[in-house]
This record gives structure tokens, C-alpha cells and sequence, in this order.
């Protein structure tokens, strides 16, 4: 007959077994964590709170929901993370990873976001972020999206590969591409829907700068884009000069030299991970 210490030990083992065989946290969960203040998922028609630092996993479909000076974040499997602003509602309406270890996903946003699309170990992403205004396309890059339904911001901060630059899809058909460094702004004015794409100023930063903070990768951009605008003073000085102005393109690149940030080395400081 079995004691009690026996049987004891062997229901131990067992729990343990049990344990080892459904982990806490598995892998390919979604998770939504709160990062601050008033952040709750909804789930069909039920709207769970989260505490603060707690975390809850999502399904397909389901929202993350913030309120005032509220911040939220999505980590997703392939390590990529969607952080969720104050006062903004986003759906998480797919994600999913083929066989070819392509990570897909769609979010529905209303209100601000930041995306950190990440490559691990060579993988790559196909993201859309879709609003009233249009659809954001992302293949690996770090930016922020902001929309209220009557306008569209996208900041692009940093992108992984030159060949997967983000691509702006307008609710009226016009399509954009976005580099490091570039903005595009888009509203409705007397019904009609105007865009414009411009270099990111630190006032289009600060506008996501209290949600999020700095984002990490913005002293690489700042290095392409003043990289970029060397380049264009030094072709614009060859063409004026029949292509004999390389020393006034010195010149000229020499006043750009002496703003030009360096980019931090860190791996810290960009979201590409290869």
C-alpha cells in the first residue's frame, strides 16, 4: 500500500511533468503589457483592465485599448513590438508566419502608435497598418503613425533595407514611399484629401515624443540625411560646373561636415536585428 509521503512525491513529480509540458509562456503568444496607466483588451464584446506592468495574451481580432497618459505595448512573436499611445484603440486583426518565415500582421489603429519591425536571424515581416485615411506598409523599420480619422502622420525613423522603404497607401489611390528621415502628412481639406512628404523636423518628433520618448534610431537617420543632403549639394555643384566643381563639392560638403551627428554603433540604438 502506497504511504502518504509516497504519494506525496509522485503527485509532485507529476505537477512537475504537467509544468515542463505547458510552459507559463509559450513562444507564439501576442502579448499586450501595460505599460502605464489605463490600458484594457477587448475580447468580442468584453473589455478586460490590465494593472499596471500585467500582461494578457491576445487573439486575433482582439483590441488594446488606452486611456489619458496611458501607454501599452504589443509584443509580437517575431520580436517585433507595437507600442499603443494615450487615448487610442488598436486592433491586432492578424498575425501570422509562414513557412517561409515571413511574420504577416494587420493592425486597425485610431489614435498613435509606434512600430519596432524587427528581422531575427534573417527573418522578414510584412506589417500593414491600416486607418481611415490610409495604409501604412511596413517591412522592417522603426516609426510612428497618428491618425484621428480626419488626418494621417507617418514618421519614419530608420529602415532595415534600403529595398523595403515604407509605402504609404492614401484612401483616395495615392501611393508614397518613405525613407529614414521623411514624413508624410495627409488630411482632408474641404472634402479633399491633401499630402505632403517632408523631412522630419524635431517638432513632428516632439508630437510623439511624450507618448513614447526619443525613438532609438533617430541619430542614424539624422547621419542618412545629412549624408544624403552632402550628396545632393555636391551633384548640384558638378552639374553647374560641367562636372568640374569636385573642389567647391569639398567646400560645400565641408558645411554639412561640421552639423553632421555620428551615428551610434550600438545595436541598442536601431530596431534591424539580422
Amino acid at each position: 500500500m502506497m504511504s502518504s509521503r509516497s504519494f506525496v512525491l509522485g503527485a509532485a513529480l507529476m505537477l512537475g511533468v504537467v509544468l515542463c509540458a505547458f510552459p507559463a509562456g509559450a513562444a507564439s503568444d501576442k502579448e499586450l503589457q501595460n505599460m502605464r496607466g489605463s490600458v484594457s483588451y477587448q475580447h468580442g464584446t468584453a473589455t478586460t483592465a490590465l494593472a499596471p506592468k500585467s500582461t494578457a495574451v491576445l487573439d486575433d481580432s482582439d483590441y488594446a485599448i488606452t486611456g489619458a497618459e496611458s501607454l501599452a505595448t504589443i509584443g509580437l512573436p517575431d520580436s517585433s513590438r507595437v507600442l499603443v499611445g494615450s487615448q487610442s484603440k488598436v486592433q491586432l486583426a492578424k498575425f501570422d508566419q509562414d513557412q517561409t518565415d515571413i511574420a504577416h500582421a494587420k493592425f486597425v489603429v485610431v489614435g498613435k502608435v509606434r512600430f519596432i519591425v524587427q528581422h531575427p536571424q534573417g527573418a522578414k515581416a510584412d506589417f500593414t497598418f491600416a486607418t481611415a485615411t490610409g495604409q501604412v506598409a511596413v517591412r522592417g523599420t522603426e516609426g510612428d503613425i497618428d491618425t484621428d480619422g480626419a488626418g494621417l502622420t507617418v514618421n519614419v525613423y530608420e529602415v532595415c533595407d534600403p529595398h523595403d522603404a515604407v509605402g504609404v497607401t492614401l484612401a483616395n489611390g495615392q501611393q508614397f514611399t518613405l525613407v529614414a528621415g521623411q514624413s508624410l502628412a495627409a488630411r482632408f481639406v474641404n472634402g479633399v484629401l491633401q499630402a505632403q512628404v517632408q523631412q522630419i523636423t524635431q517638432q513632428l518628433i516632439d508630437r510623439f515624443s511624450p507618448d513614447f520618448g526619443a525613438p532609438a534610431s533617430w541619430d542614424a537617420a539624422k547621419g542618412e540625411i545629412v549624408s544624403a543632403a552632402q550628396n545632393q549639394a555636391s551633384n548640384a555643384v558638378n552639374s553647374a560646373t560641367g562636372g568640374y566643381g569636385g573642389e567647391v563639392a569639398n567646400a560645400v560638403g565641408g558645411l554639412f561636415g561640421h552639423k553632421k551627428p555620428t551615428p551610434s554603433p550600438s545595436p541598442a540604438s536601431s530596431s534591424c536585428s539580422h
